[in-house]
């Protein structure tokens, strides 16, 4: 895997690994894997112990994560693969409140947090704060759309 440094810290208490070593899923070190490093940050807020999106403070970036191949194929992980959201694909571009892709957060409701890597990390950079509070209103609602979801 051709891993990116991020080019902030890690913080503090964050539950992510440094690098994915075993399956995030199971947590076997099977030789037989899959790596995805597309995963957004603000998604891990659904991974088991994820942060939630409103806990990411001033960052964002993307996770990565290795699974093996019987959680690739036979749990369904394998619908991550080079997924950056878990939108469904005909709500890209949406106004209206966050249409979750049910495959999707499944397969990263499989993934323990503690096993899924930061791949990038960047401090936030917007200039107004207006796009700031646009940027916080998002977090929210996919937090929102998250707990919702774990409910049904």
């Amino acid at each position: 895997m051709s891993r990116r440094e991020p080019t902030a810290a890690v913080p503090d208490g964050w539950p992510y690994t440094d690098e994915p070593t075993a399956c995030a899923a199971c947590g076997s070190d099977d030789d037989r894997y899959a790596v995805v490093d597309s995963l957004g940050l603000v998604w891990g807020g659904a991974t088991d112990g994820g942060l939630a999106p409103t806990d990411l403070g001033d960052y964002v970036g993307t996770l990565a994560f290795r699974c093996c191949h019987d959680c690739w194929t036979r749990e369904g992980v394998a619908a991550l693969a080079d997924a950056r959201t878990l939108t469904r694909p005909d709500a890209v571009g949406a106004r209206e409140a966050v249409a979750l892709d049910d495959a999707k957060v499944a397969a990263a409701a499989r993934l323990a947090a503690d096993r899924v890597a930061v791949d990038t990390l960047h401090e936030l950079d917007v200039r107004s704060a207006a796009e700031r509070e646009h940027l916080r209103a998002r977090d929210a609602a996919i937090e929102d759309a998250l707990a919702s979801w774990s409910r049904e």
